[in-house]
């Protein structure tokens, strides 16, 4: 399997702006030919202003809602499935004041077109700006900037390429060598693919990959990312370096601070505190190498 990832180049995260950029023309282009009704009557040249804003704050705004959460998610526990609906819906949230003070604001009161009357929603008089107007927005844009928020990200979900979710460790010191561990492969000679692909400001002091789906989340010693790759690509390449602990588990071995039984299986605790169940069918191999007790670093 070829790796691919946003940041396959050092430029890498240029990728992100372009994809959206060309998205929101796209969609400029789109909302120009089907017209919809924005809620008030004016001239082509000010409805493909209009659009061209609404468009790019919206996209700007739930860019960096996903990346955030992203990043409130320390321990990368949140699929990236869940993680684009909620920031949909949290972007819906924000955009709602931008958008009535765009339309109603702007548009209407500022710049005076007239408001189209809907025959079939009648709602009155316009309300000023304030909690009222603004939640009503809301109910009426959340649905549809969800909606279209999952759409644009589909290729995130596919594996087109990674969200670039890059989570930094408030722990950034270095690893030292414990039981069990195996010499460092050289990184500098023949650098798995996989590994190329990881953001630089990750180092390569490798602490666990874990897999979801057609992704790779990686943790180093300063953080965490996610990018297309398989386990067992991790488990070759690596080689001696690690074990694989789980299907879904490979940890590098000089970051096992100990290993636990618990009931019929065991737990193995990791440098950065993270615990990862052993398979029953891993136990014996995993006890084997690194023994009850095995303690990480002084």
């Amino acid at each position: 399997m070829t790796t691919r990832s946003l940041f396959s180049r050092p430029a890498g995260s240029v990728t992100v702006p372009r994809y959206l950029i060309g998205t929101g023309l796209a969609l400029w282009a789109l909302f120009m030919a089907l017209q919809p009704d924005p809620g008030f009557d004016a001239p082509w040249p000010w409805l493909a202003l209009f659009w061209a804003v609404q468009i790019g704050v919206g996209l700007a705004v739930l860019q960096s809602i996903l990346s955030l959460v992203g990043r409130a998610d320390r321990a990368g526990r949140i699929p990236l499935a869940a993680l684009v609906p909620a920031s949909g819906v949290i972007g819906a949230a924000l955009l709602a004041p931008l958008y009535w003070l765009i339309g109603e604001g702007l548009m209407e009161s500022v710049l005076g077109f007239p408001a189209t009357i809907d025959d079939d929603d009648d709602r009155g008089p316009p309300l000023a700006f304030g909690p009222t107007a603004v939640w009503l927005e809301f109910l009426d844009i959340v649905g549809p900037v969800t909606a279209a928020w999952v759409l644009i990200s589909w290729p995130r979900l596919l594996g087109v390429f990674p969200s670039p979710l890059v989570v930094p460790n408030p722990s950034n010191s270095d690893s030292q060598p414990s039981l069990g561990s195996a010499p460092e492969t050289s990184l500098q000679s023949d650098r798995p693919a996989w590994r190329a692909v990881l953001p630089s400001e990750l180092g390569d002091d490798l602490i666990a990959v874990t897999s979801e789906l057609q992704y790779l989340r990686v943790w180093t010693s300063r953080g965490c990312a996610l990018v297309l790759g398989s386990l067992q690509q991790v488990e070759d390449e690596e080689g001696a370096a690690g074990i694989r602990l789980h299907r879904s588990w490979w940890v590098h071995a000089r970051h096992v601070r100990s290993v636990r039984r618990r009931g019929e299986g065991a737990v193995c605790e990791l440098s950065n505190g993270r615990e990862v169940p052993v398979s029953r069918r891993r136990k014996t191999d995993v006890l084997v190498r690194f023994g009850d007790g095995t303690r990480y670093g002084p």
